[in-house]
């Protein structure tokens, strides 16, 4: 088995509601911009067994890990909406 960061997943599964409430545009190069962000300013979690990730899912629920995460997001949507990598033509 291979290490998994499931900060990725948790980082997926807020993104695309967060960046459409945030009106910004959603193409694939700014949705991974943020997320790249996002991941920068969150500590990794690393799994390996499907039992850890249980686990470490679980305590990845908690209240403040979910506020983090939505703030990690939210600052980098700020940074992508303002300095997206394209022309807003093509947004």
């Amino acid at each position: 088995m291979r290490p998994k960061n499931i900060m990725e997943d948790l980082v997926e599964n807020k993104l695309g509601e967060l960046m459409r409430s945030a009106d910004m545009c959603c193409c694939e190069r700014c949705r991974a911009d943020t997320k790249a962000l996002a991941l920068n300013k969150l500590p990794p979690r690393y799994v390996v067994s499907v039992g850890g990730e249980v686990y470490s899912r679980f305590q990845e629920l908690s209240t403040q890990n979910q506020v983090n995460i939505t703030a990690a997001i939210m600052a980098a949507i700020r940074v992508v909406r303002q300095h997206p990598h394209h022309d807003a033509k093509y947004a």
